[in-house]
């Protein structure tokens, strides 16, 4: 079963953080990997951005339910934002990204 969980903000940076060292479970949605190729952004940008990026936009509850939030950085010349799902299941806390567009 996949439930939608709220982090505290300190544990959604730890865990943005941790799923870019690979330290914590990390999932690249459908979705987002057809716009990164859309928008040749690679992995490493995404990776980057999640390690090192600030939320650009707060923690929040989707109209799914789910808690998100937009993180951004400037890497090799191009602002990346990666919007990013904090997911719970029975194998532990998931960050899924959602979507990863410029700007």
């Amino acid at each position: 079963m996949i439930e939608s969980i709220r982090p505290s903000e300190k544990q959604a940076k730890d865990w943005l953080r941790e799923a870019a060292q690979g330290k914590r479970r990390l999932l690249f949605s459908s979705h987002a990997e057809q716009r990164m190729r859309q928008r040749k952004i690679g992995r490493r940008q995404v990776l980057e951005t999640l390690g090192h990026g600030t939320i650009s936009e707060p923690l929040h509850q989707d109209i799914r339910g789910d808690w998100r939030c937009n993180v951004t950085w400037q890497h090799a010349g191009l602002r990346v934002t990666v919007g990013a799902v904090f997911k719970l299941t029975e194998n532990g806390e998931w960050v899924i990204i959602a979507t990863v567009f410029e700007g």
